[in-house]
């Protein structure tokens, strides 16, 4: 392959957060699996290929409208809309073309599906994303955007909303906030640079921000017992899912105590370990 077509391809990696959008597009075929359905193979394809369409555009919106804040930090300043690598033509081409095909493939999965869909790509780009720039409220509102791939999934599967939607969806939305406190509080000094007051209350890296840190991660024990309530888990996957909870809360207690960028990674790594393993095991006590 031509140098010039790898460069590009790397380029639009980085442009569209491309292991993210494999992340998202997972999560709304985990959802779809949720539902316990019959496997649609095409179906599934649809989903995750729409997904991973959708959320490629909710990035490079991201990066458009903060690409002078990028240029501030260094964990973003080399990013393809900071150093120029990809023109404003191609960025206009590129959202129109992968937001239209992305939400065309979720219609023909299921219209609430592409709707729900639809309503995630506007309040990740226009709603979170600039509120990022003004109030540590955002992180509470990107958890919504962050939260519905699951509820597309398995809408899809479904056509409606139930109370195990809700549960999947709540317990999604939880689980992100001391995942992307754990990142404000590592890269804390990096956001400041740029104008980002990401953690939970004002004071930067403070005794407060981890406690609430670790608080928010005990949140997820209720959502697991009305999982079991509901009968979406057994007893036995309920003490399962309550032992890698309680590990998960451990590594949270472990960065409250410590307070530092090593405990903080630790955390951010458990969260994204965490939540697969628990996906994973409660589609398999669903089918």
């Amino acid at each position: 392959m031509d140098n010039a077509i790898i460069c590009k391809l790397s380029d639009y990696q980085r442009l569209t957060k491309f292991k993210v959008d494999i992340v998202v597009a997972l999560t709304a075929v985990f959802g779809y699996l949720f539902s316990g359905k019959v496997i649609d193979i095409k179906t599934i394809s649809f989903l995750f290929f729409g997904g991973l369409l959708v959320t490629a555009t909710a990035h490079i919106i991201n990066q458009m409208i903060e690409k002078d804040l990028d240029r501030q930090m260094k964990r973003t300043s080399n990013r393809p809309l900071v150093n120029g690598k990809i023109s404003q033509i191609e960025l206009i081409i590129s959202v129109i073309g992968f937001s239209s095909t992305g939400l065309f493939l979720l219609y023909l999965v299921h219209p609430i599906s592409a709707y729900i869909s639809f309503v995630s790509l506007i309040m990740y780009s226009l709603l979170y994303t600039p509120l990022k720039q003004i109030h540590r409220i955002s992180i509470y509102v990107g958890a919504i955007p962050g939260a519905l791939p699951i509820l597309i999934g398995y809408v899809a599967a479904t056509g409606s909303i139930d109370k195990i939607a809700i549960l999947l969806f709540v317990f999604q939305v939880l689980w992100q906030l001391p995942h992307f406190w754990s990142i404000a509080w590592l890269w804390h000094d990096d956001y400041t640079n740029a104008g980002y007051d990401l953690l939970p209350v004002k004071g930067g890296k403070t005794n407060t921000n981890a406690l609430l840190t670790f608080l928010s991660a005990l949140l997820l024990f209720p959502i697991i017992y009305f999982l079991l309530l509901e009968h979406i888990i057994s007893n036995n996957v309920f003490l399962i899912l309550i032992l890698l909870t309680s590990m998960f809360v451990l590594s949270g207690f472990l960065f409250y105590k410590k307070q530092n960028n090593i405990s903080a990674k630790r955390l951010m790594l458990s969260s994204i370990i965490y939540l697969p393993i628990v996906q994973l095991i409660i589609i398999f006590n669903q089918n």
